[in-house]
This record gives structure tokens, C-alpha cells and sequence, in this order.
């Protein structure tokens, strides 16, 4: 294989057909039609001699071989454009403002150590953070009031929005002691007040699918409380039971006067979003950001 072959223009092309999740969303990202990114896919395969893509039905999924080249540009191409900027000098240099969307409780626990870490490697980078509902952090995002946000749901409304996984943990449902047991009865779960977050966002119906097998339409919520955090604090007044994430417990089983109810050893997992507009326009700031944060939480996910 000769290097000198291998246009790099056509791995940032086969990156946005990966991030866009196939060659229609990227023409349009792009602005070029489905035809001339297969064309340039295939001129890059055939360059590099490896298959990049492998189809099942319309779907288009990475290979071994293409998730490699995928992780390795972008995170190769933030330390290139870096090196360009001291190069050519304090204009160019990674420096501004990102305005950064999320809740509370994951910035508190996921992002301020990030952020912390980021800023001393990028001391030019101003950061911000706006805190609100998801559905409200999407408004902001689509208006361009944000760069990016991390939600608890990915962007499926919207062609202008682009969803990364970036993160996951385990959430458990916490009662007051002495209130359940700790393997109870579906019935006794459902005739036990229940604290939830958001009208639109039970936690709880896919706690009972995951555990047995059953999502309720209604539920016995007294409070929507939210916050992760204020869940915690309304359970251990007695007021209900409620999904929080297994973090705020510690390292123990149980805190204080709450504990852990799990009826059975599966474990419910939930998934952080990181939600950027599909634009080929982000600044030094925003795009260095953004792969820092994609890596830093994802080495961050395998670690729990």
C-alpha cells in the first residue's frame, strides 16, 4: 500500500458517513449526492485494501478495520488542527467560549473533572454551562444558543442534530428502609408511592419491564422531583420510591435510611447522549472539546 495515495479528505468523508450513520444524512451534511460519497468510500478502500463498511439490508455498519480508522482520525485530527494552531500563531490558537448544555447531577459527577482537566490543557478555552430540562437543551441547541449538551435521549426528531453514546451507568430504585422488602412482589411495588422526574421521563416503567416483565400505563407518582438528587432526598423523607443513579449511594449497598430494592440480578442501565449540530463548521474550541469529552467519558464508562 503507498501512503502518498491515500487522500485524507476521503477519511474525513468516511468519518461524517460513519458519525451520520449512513451515505444519505451524510450528503446532506455534506452537500454532495449518495453516489459520489460511495465513490469516494470505495477509491478509499480500495487505496487502503481494506473493507470499511459492511452492509445489513439499508444499514450501513463500520468494520473492525473501519472502527479503527474511524477513532483513530478524529482523535488524531484534534491534535492536528492544535499543532496547526501554534504554528501559525495566537490567531489561530484553540481559544473562546463553548457553551456546554446539561443536567445537574452528570455535571457534577461526570463533567467537572472533564472540564477541570480540559481547561488545563486548553487554558485559551472559556466553558459554560447551561443546566435544563433535555427537551429545552434541544431548543437551545437547535437555535444555536448551545455548542453541544449531554441528554438522557438521543436526537431522533431532527436531521440537523447528531447523537453520540458517550456514556452509560447503572440506575437502581431506592426505597426508605423497612418500606419493601428487598426482592418484593410486583404489587407491592405498584401499591407503593412513587417519586418519578418528568411527566414525559418514568425511569420507573422500564425498572418494572427490566424486573418483571411488565410496564404499567399509570403509576402511583406523588412528586416528579426532577433531579436525581432531589429523588434521593424525597425517598429518605419517607415520601416514595424512586430510580437514581447507583453513584449517589457510594460504594455500599444501602445509605442511611434508604436501600436498595432488586428483585432480580439484572441491572438497569441508562445511556448519556452527547448531542452537537451536524455542521462542518465548529470552531478550534468546540471540536477540541468535543473529542476530549467523547474519549474522556468513554474511558470513564468502561472504568465503572
Amino acid at each position: 500500500m503507498n501512503l502518498h495515495s491515500i487522500d485524507l479528505n476521503k477519511v474525513a468523508v468516511f468519518c461524517q458517513v460513519v458519525d451520520s450513520g449512513g451515505y444519505r444524512r451524510a450528503s446532506v451534511a455534506l452537500n454532495v449526492t449518495p453516489s459520489a460519497l460511495s465513490q469516494s468510500i470505495a477509491t478509499l478502500e480500495y487505496h487502503l485494501g481494506l473493507k470499511l463498511f459492511n452492509r445489513l439490508g439499508r444499514k450501513l455498519v463500520p468494520t473492525a478495520a473501519g472502527l479503527q480508522l474511524y477513532r483513530d482520525f478524529k482523535q488524531h485530527h484534534v491534535g492536528f488542527l492544535q499543532a496547526l494552531g501554534d504554528l501559525v500563531g495566537r490567531k489561530d490558537r484553540i481559544e473562546g467560549l463553548v457553551n456546554i448544555g446539561a443536567y445537574l447531577e452528570f455535571a457534577k459527577s461526570q463533567l467537572a473533572p472533564l472540564i477541570a482537566s480540559f481547561s488545563r490543557e486548553n487554558p485559551d478555552v472559556q466553558t459554560r454551562l447551561i443546566f435544563d430540562t433535555p427537551s429545552r437543551l434541544q431548543e437551545r441547541l437547535e437555535s444555536g444558543k448551545l455548542d453541544l449538551c449531554f441528554s438522557i435521549y438521543p436526537s431522533i426528531e431532527t436531521r440537523t442534530i447528531e447523537s453520540k453514546r458517550v456514556y452509560h451507568e447503572e440506575l437502581v430504585l431506592i426505597a426508605p428502609k423497612a418500606q419493601l422488602s428487598p426482592k418484593p412482589s410486583f404489587e407491592d411495588v405498584m401499591s407503593t408511592p412513587m417519586i418519578e422526574y418528568y411527566v414525559n421521563h418514568q425511569p420507573l416503567k422500564r425498572w418494572l419491564a427490566l424486573h418483571y416483565g411488565r410496564r404499567p400505563k399509570t403509576l402511583p407518582i406523588r412528586v416528579y422531583a426532577s433531579t436525581a438528587e432531589m429523588v434521593f432526598a424525597l425517598v429518605k423523607e419517607r415520601a416514595g420510591i424512586g430510580v437514581v443513579p447507583r453513584y449517589l449511594l457510594g460504594a455500599s449497598e444501602s445509605s442511611g435510611p434508604v436501600t436498595i430494592v432488586r428483585p432480580t440480578p439484572k441491572k438497569f442501565m441508562d445511556h448519556i447522549w452527547m448531542l452537537e449540530p451536524r455542521t462542518e463548521t465548529k470552531s478550534l474550541a468546540h471540536a477540541a472539546f468535543s473529542a476530549y469529552a467523547a474519549k474522556a467519558l468513554s474511558r470513564s464508562a468502561r472504568a465503572t
